[in-house]
């Protein structure tokens, strides 16, 4: 249904006829030039939403100005600065409309072998949103900050910082809304229950009829299963929250390869390979590993974790996994210990404050943090050495006193030892660090950083990084 009735047409028609009226006062040359472009543009507008809306022309108008000559003022250039906004809108809106209205037939053609794919029928229908590229940025900024507030983005970017997961002072929250903004072509919102598209994606492109395809298995998630109710957004084990993330991401790329396969031709392969050459990555290239290797784990490695439940009973498996979704990265990296029931060991802290002072940051690495980590100061084979092991972890980050705890649980006393061994390279590498001591299972350095980093015989190996000696002492006392 078109909105454009109900609003007003006060000011648009009369003033298509201000340039006829002349008699402006005189004015700066500037000034000047700036009214009568405005003019001119709320003359286009007006022919253009008078020819494209009818029922905007059918209403006539009514006069908001005094009768008589139209002279410059600041009240007027605002009424037809206000006048154009509102013009300019209403052809975007009706853009919106027809190009949902084109896509029509072949989103439910998509919808149709989606279901037929997943085996779900839709509950209720699919509702679509069309946005403009700068509003899917706008969209995804508002999403963000409805979840994580900006000094939130500041404390996880110091806390990731201080692990060396991220450089120091890294614009986290910028960044990965240009990395959203730049990767994304469609988006599912859970909350909103909506499926946001770019207007100027047509569906002729096979590359697009692809992601609506990956985007509608997120509706159809969102009916059967709740999205809002899996661990997503939690803010306290990111760990968690990629798993969770890795198993819708994961199906919806598995039902989006079987259509894709299903409708494989000459044309799809073209639109594929041109949009895999046009598409920008310059913010997904120049990202910290880190935040490029965390964006496509829950699309690959989902992806991957997804077809091993589907190969032990179809999707009917993948449903199931729902009721009690994976735990850890581990559990996406390793689907056996899912299947198996394997979960984290959870680090019990009762007491969380030092030195009168709560953690900005209490949170957990994951195995494919830990990969990921040592793969950017070491090398990729020693992190996922390193990280096989893993059975729990959890840090604790406070700001004053740029204090870091992260204590790891590990599967036996090798697989401790080879986290310890790497750990120990990787501050050496990171502090260049003066005079350290070695003691068994134990290393310590007092310079440029307070290091202490210990193994425990219950296969733990606990991480102290402190700007002080003070804040060290106070660390190693408690944890």
């Amino acid at each position: 249904m078109l909105f454009f009735a109900r609003r007003s047409s006060a000011l648009p028609i009369l003033l298509a006829a201000v340039l006829l009226a002349g008699g402006c006062e005189r004015k700066e040359p500037v000034a000047e030039r700036k009214f009568q472009l405005l003019l001119d543009e709320n003359t286009r507008l007006v022919r253009a939403v008078s020819s494209q809306i009818p029922e905007y022309a059918a209403m006539g108008s009514s006069d908001d100005l005094a009768d008589g000559e139209v002279k410059f003022s600041p009240e007027v250039e605002r009424k037809i600065t206000a006048s154009n906004d509102r013009l300019r809108a209403l052809l975007a809106g009706r853009d919106r409309t027809k190009a949902l209205a084109a896509n029509k037939t072949l989103r439910e053609e998509i919808e149709r072998q989606v279901v037929a794919i997943r085996g779900l029928e839709f509950k209720t229908p699919v509702d679509y949103q069309m946005l403009n590229r700068k509003e899917i940025k706008q969209t995804m900024a508002q999403k963000l900050a409805e979840v994580f507030s900006e000094q939130e983005f500041k404390d996880m970017t110091e806390a990731m910082a201080a692990l060396g997961l991220l450089p120091a002072g890294f614009p986290l929250r910028e960044k990965y809304i240009d990395l959203l903004g730049e990767q994304v072509a469609a988006f599912y919102d859970q909350h909103a229950h909506k499926l946001f598209m770019y207007e100027d994606a047509s569906l002729e492109n096979a590359q697009n009829r692809v992601v609506l395809a990956h985007e509608l298995t997120h509706a159809l998630q969102d009916q059967y299963f709740g999205l809002k109710s899996l661990p997503l957004e939690i803010k306290n084990n990111d760990d968690r929250a990629a798993a969770a993330s890795a198993l819708v991401e994961g199906e919806a790329t598995l039902v989006m390869s079987e259509f894709m396969l299903k409708n494989m031709s000459r044309q799809m392969l073209k639109d594929s390979v041109v949009s895999s050459f046009t598409q920008n990555m310059k913010q997904l290239e120049t990202a910290p590993r880190f935040l490029r290797e965390m964006l496509v784990f829950p699309y690959l490695r989902g992806q991957e974790f997804c077809a091993v439940l589907f190969a032990q009973g179809n999707y009917e498996a993948v449903s199931k996994a729902y009721a009690h979704p994976p735990s850890s990265s581990a559990q996406i990296l390793h689907p056996q210990k899912f299947l198996a029931h394997e979960e984290p060991v959870a680090i019990e802290w009762p007491d969380v404050k030092v030195k009168g002072e709560m953690p900005v940051a209490d949170n957990c690495v994951g195995e494919m943090g830990v990969r990921i980590l040592f793969a950017e100061w070491l090398d990729a084979p020693t992190g996922e050495r390193a990280a096989a092991g893993w059975r729990g972890d959890r840090y604790l980050y406070f700001a004053s006193g740029q204090a870091l705890v992260w204590k790891t649980v590990w599967a036996n006393a090798q697989e401790a030892g080879e986290f310890f061994d790497a750990e120990k390279k990787l501050l050496e590498k990171r502090h260049a660090l003066k005079d350290p001591r070695t003691a068994g299972r134990s290393y310590e350095a007092d310079a440029p950083r307070v290091i202490r980093l210990r193994q425990t015989d219950a296969n733990e190996v606990i991480v102290i990084d402190a700007a002080n000696a003070d804040w060290a002492q106070a660390l190693s006392e408690r944890f």
